[in-house]
């Protein structure tokens, strides 16, 4: 079988396909040394700090210096605002706030990458072709299942016929013990609520407001976990654990977490293979490195930039599991012969609904996390209070 795009071939590619060719004079005229800051979340894979290596050995005056926050989602707003950087990485929820307090400065698209739709909509400046951060790698949940036969036919399952099942095997990120596991929480619901009615997000990330819309999306949710049919866990290292553990079936989780867990599953003398399938309509995710307005390295950033989400570090990412941003990736011979689960994450970014693009996100997000969690677990049933308050915060 062919490799996946090993460091070599990377490097091979990236210096005949011409990576750095449209940065090289510049890059290599320099005689003054250049550190870069890039503050970013943790990278469990380390896919993302191989690239940096990568820029690094061919950047002999410009290095790049990685920060890493270890804190969730949600906590990453405020650690990162008060570390000093050159480039953000920045997860796709905080891009609008950014932007919006002028945190970051626009990049001019310059690579040859084919950005996927859904995934080009979350970053682009729609008044200028600007984006406010490129890319680096999306994201979208996904319906994990374990096969005891691989010759076992038939479609795959919805998400709306394994949640009805009446035995206990899938586990979800559908509980929350508090902000540091509330997007996850969030996430998963709002998947749930578009397994039975695709109207309460639309493709722009705007939600409905209508309070009956709500009841019924989610009236199945509540009933699986009052009746304890489903496994609830709070955040996404719990969810692989209990999947693993107790041998389920099923799982609701983001596909970069699919390499390890197929060949742990696999040693199993009772599974074949783990599969990805797509959700109805899945929540896009992902990351966009971003310049910093108060970097004095600007033009170094933007070189820097444009070479960590290149085609072909698209290619090497997708190897560590991280779901590629642009078409070339999907489509490369060495991809689709060694990675065929490809196709699904690509099937479920192209049919992906993003959260509320706002810039008050955050707030929104805890007042929504608050009245669902009360709504599944403590039988308080959604009133038009609920509609008033998620309005109120996306205003």
């Amino acid at each position: 079988m062919t490799e996946l795009y090993s460091r070599r071939s990377f490097l091979a590619g990236a210096l005949t396909a011409g990576m750095v060719s449209a940065s090289a004079s510049y890059l290599l005229t320099r005689r003054e040394e250049v550190k870069l800051t890039l503050v970013t979340g943790a990278d469990a894979t380390g896919g993302r700090r191989l690239l940096v290596q990568m820029w690094n050995d061919l950047s002999p005056y410009i290095k790049i210096e990685t920060v890493e926050i270890n804190s969730s989602t949600r906590d990453q707003y405020e650690k990162f605002i008060s570390s000093r950087a050159d480039i953000f990485n920045l997860d796709v929820i905080h891009i609008p706030k950014f932007a919006a307090e002028k945190r970051v400065v626009p990049i001019t698209p310059r690579n040859d990458i084919s950005l996927l739709p859904p995934v080009r909509r979350l970053s682009v400046r729609e008044d200028t072709g600007d984006f406010w951060a490129v890319p680096f790698n999306t994201d979208v949940g996904v319906l994990y299942r374990r096969i005891a036969d691989k010759s076992e036919a038939g479609p795959d399952p919805t998400l709306a016929q394994v949640m009805s099942s009446s035995s206990r095997g899938f586990v979800g990120q559908l509980d929350t013990v508090g902000s540091q596991t509330d997007e996850a929480f969030l996430v998963n619901v709002l998947e749930q609520a578009l397994a039975q009615d695709e109207a309460i997000l639309d493709e722009t990330g705007q939600l409905s407001f209508s309070l009956g819309q709500w009841r019924s999306a989610l009236g199945p949710l509540a009933a699986a976990i009052r009746g304890r049919r489903v496994g609830a866990e709070a955040g996404e290292d719990d969810t692989n654990r209990t999947y693993q553990r107790n041998g389920l079936r099923y799982m609701r989780n983001w596909p970069v977490y699919y390499p390890a867990i197929d060949r742990a599953e696999r040693t199993k003398p009772t599974t074949d293979e783990i599969r990805l399938g797509r959700l109805p309509i899945g929540i896009i995710g992902g990351q966009s490195l971003a310049v910093s307005a108060d970097s004095d390295h600007r033009d170094e950033a933007v070189e820097a930039i444009h070479f960590l989400t290149d085609a072909h570090a698209q290619l090497l990412l997708a190897k560590y599991g991280f779901a590629p941003t642009g078409l070339d990736a999907y489509i490369d011979p060495v991809v689709t012969e060694t990675m065929p689960h490809l196709k699904v994450i690509r099937n479920g970014v192209e049919s992906s609904r993003p959260r509320p693009m706002h810039r008050d996100y955050a707030a929104f997000a805890e007042t929504f996390a608050g009245h669902m969690h009360r709504f599944l677990y403590d039988g308080e049933q959604l009133t038009q209070q609920f509609i008033t308050d998620i309005q109120g915060k996306l205003r």
